[in-house]
């Protein structure tokens, strides 16, 4: 009896043993299969982090090579996105450690937003800004064609003016009498000097060296041939005589004038240009150039200086 007693005991605690074993089997291998999908959340949850890391350093490439105002701030962003996917790579992570990550990946984000925005107040502020060259071009074409076609007026109103004045001389030369000197087609303009010596004419103020008068001589057989002193008299906007402003006294009155042109006269046709040297001209607008012969003024002609 004593000895079926003891068996039993055995059998008692032999069993206990093995539910023992098989509880710690099963808590076991519960514990692994815990642990291996910490770990393969763990490594989901890294990819997924380098993921966003790879878009957003990608999307930063892009904004680097479309404006180089803000690639300072750009690139500080690239050094800690690669900073934080080194430490990704090479630390063992667990949920602090990806909670750190997850918080600085937000933080990276929230700067990218912040760039993005800066970036299309940018390309907002150049749009109206292009919008605004355009609108100015436009306009100062539209000056542009306004102001050649002033000038073009005034030219033809000059020319109209200067036909003007030279029928009033020459009516007044006919009722004086029949032996004043004729002058026609009187045009007085400026020129620059090149270093080749070569005079190049030019409208505007500053690059004029000379100023030229033109003009010709009718024939008239009522005067005899021989020496004929002219004046001429280049008068500027603010109606001050330019050059030497000497006098001349040929008839008995006297002349100012900037240059005398004597010629010799044939009584026949001839074309007589001569010029005065000029230094920092200082006032643009109409310049007058006046011919006379003796105390006569024979013609007038305008140009402009810019």
């Amino acid at each position: 009896m004593s000895s079926q007693k003891k068996q039993i005991g055995q059998k008692i605690v032999l069993g206990v043993l093995l539910l023992c074993i098989i509880a710690l089997t099963g808590f076991s291998y519960l514990n692994y299969i815990e642990t291996e999908e910490k770990v393969s959340f763990l490594e989901n949850a890294k990819g997924m982090i380098m993921d966003d890391l790879e878009e957003i350093e990608s999307d930063l490439d892009g904004l680097a090579k479309e404006n180089d105002a803000y690639a300072n701030e750009i690139q500080t962003s690239r050094r800690r996105i690669a900073l934080l996917m080194d430490s990704i790579k090479r630390m063992e992570v667990d949920y602090q450690i990806l909670g750190r990550y997850r918080k600085e990946l937000a933080t990276i984000r929230m700067e990218n937003r912040r760039l993005h925005a800066v970036l299309d107040s940018v390309r907002f502020q150049n749009a109206l800004l292009n919008q605004e060259i355009d609108s100015t071009r436009l306009r100062y074409s539209e000056l542009e064609r306004y102001s050649e076609a002033l000038e073009i007026a005034n030219e033809d109103l000059t020319q109209f003016t200067d036909s003007l004045i030279n029928e009033n001389i020459q009516l007044t030369a006919k009722v004086k009498g029949s032996k004043a000197l004729t002058i026609t087609a009187l045009k007085g303009s400026a020129y620059k000097v090149r270093s080749n010596g070569k005079a190049v004419k030019t409208t505007r103020l500053s690059s004029a060296e000379r100023l030229r008068a033109c003009f010709n001589i009718a024939p008239n057989t009522l005067l005899q041939p021989g020496e004929k002193v002219f004046f001429l008299q280049f008068v500027d906007p603010e109606n001050e005589i330019l050059g030497p402003a000497a006098k001349g006294s040929e008839g008995g009155d006297q002349v100012f004038y900037s240059k005398k042109v004597v010629i010799d006269y044939e009584n026949r046709p001839m074309n007589i240009c001569d010029f005065i040297v000029v230094d920092g001209l200082q006032n643009p607008g109409n310049y007058r150039v006046n011919v006379f012969y003796e105390e006569s003024l024979l013609a007038t002609s305008v140009f402009t200086l810019k």
